[in-house]
């Protein structure tokens, strides 16, 4: 954060969370708080903003970016804006790239780093759902930055692989970081925050709307060299990000599915429209070979592990381990899907842990190995 950050988040609260005029005015006067010390007359002078922005731009008192700030402060949430040196450049470029990106965890360098968004469908098919752990696992594991939105199916499905890999990943949400959303993924942006960076356009505390997690996409090609699609159907929020990716001159991945899937339908027909089809990691890494990545398509990371059918268990712990994913499962839900009372849950898991058939993570969470 610099000394003229107050002055940026001033800006989009008046201005709007996707505006290019934020941009526009950092070109114009280098020091924005000659923009704002300017007052109302150098506002109509700078050719960049509309009678109803001057309007809003009055009716925003400073204070206002002075309590956002302070409310970071508290949550430990770190800042950059566009003046900063640390603000990716590659982001800074697009058209209309975030006043200020509020963020926990590290940048990473986005500047020397093969860095590949991976979105997909919520509703993740088996196939969707592999595709995801072998292809961000394997990126993940040569070195490449996986990005994507946080959200359930592939999304989250690609930041695990991904940290599982050893790998760095990055979250961009489409509300602010502080914002209960989907609070089952609550210890998975932490542990990103360890390893890579959660990232977010809105302040702590803003809710996510109807135009949040279009405007965040804009965000995750722009941090891009390319974006891969995994599962997508033919309204699905993934191919807005691809169009994003097209504007901004970003390269397009897409992964061939079931024709007679409705999740494949985007995808299918991104690959018709140009993008580059994709079997394995290197068909990614192989089109930048600036970074000077090394791999080889039998490198790839395992498949996601599948439940085994000829297991000697107790009947309850049969129950409860059909219950449980290959991704990390809270107890909670596993008590709810097997029906069972939370005393023969974990009677059962503690057999299942001894006959090696699921491991624990950190904060009651199980998955099946």
């Amino acid at each position: 954060m610099t000394h003229l950050t107050k002055y940026y988040i001033w800006l989009t609260m008046a201005l709007g969370y996707r505006s290019p005029k934020p941009k526009a005015l950092c070109k114009l006067y280098g020091d924005i708080s000659r923009f704002y010390s300017g007052g109302e007359r150098e506002w109509r002078l700078s050719g960049v903003l509309s009678d109803k922005d001057i309007t809003s731009l009055s009716n925003t008192p400073l204070s206002k970016a002075y309590d956002v700030i302070e409310r970071c402060n508290g949550l430990n949430i770190s800042l950059l804006s566009l003046d900063d040196p640390g603000y990716p450049a590659r982001l800074s470029e697009i058209y209309d790239p975030p006043a200020v990106l509020y963020f926990k965890g590290r940048i990473p360098d986005f500047e020397n780093r093969l860095s590949i968004a991976v979105v997909g469908t919520r509703n993740a098919t088996a196939y969707g759902k592999m595709t995801s752990h072998v292809l961000s696992g394997s990126l993940a594991k040569v070195g490449v930055i996986v990005i994507s939105g946080g959200a359930v199916g592939i999304d989250s499905l690609s930041h695990t692989a991904a940290l599982e890999a050893g790998g760095i990943t990055v979250c961009v949400l489409g509300c602010g970081i502080n914002f209960p959303y989907l609070t089952a993924n609550k210890k998975l942006r932490q542990n990103i925050a360890e390893r890579g960076a959660v990232i977010s356009e809105y302040p702590p505390d803003y809710p996510p709307g109807k135009y949040t997690f279009p405007e965040r996409n804009r965000i995750i090609s722009g941090l891009s060299d390319g974006v891969l699609v995994i599962e997508a159907g033919v309204k699905s929020g993934s191919l807005i990000t691809a169009r994003e990716a097209v504007e901004q001159g970003r390269d397009v991945f897409a992964v061939m599915g079931n024709i007679t899937s409705p999740y494949s339908q985007g995808t299918n027909a991104l690959i018709k429209e140009g993008a580059v089809p994709v079997t394995d990691f290197t068909d990614i890494t192989s089109y930048y070979p600036r970074f000077g990545i090394e791999g080889e398509p039998d490198d790839m990371v395992q498949e996601l592990p599948v439940h085994k059918t000829d297991i000697d268990v107790s009947e309850e712990a049969a129950v409860v381990y059909k219950s449980i994913t290959a991704d990390p499962i809270h107890i909670d839900s596993i008590t709810s899907a097997s029906g069972l009372p939370v005393r023969k849950v974990l009677q059962a898991i503690t057999e299942l842990e001894l006959e090696g058939l699921i491991a624990a993570d950190k904060g009651r969470m199980y998955r099946i190995i």
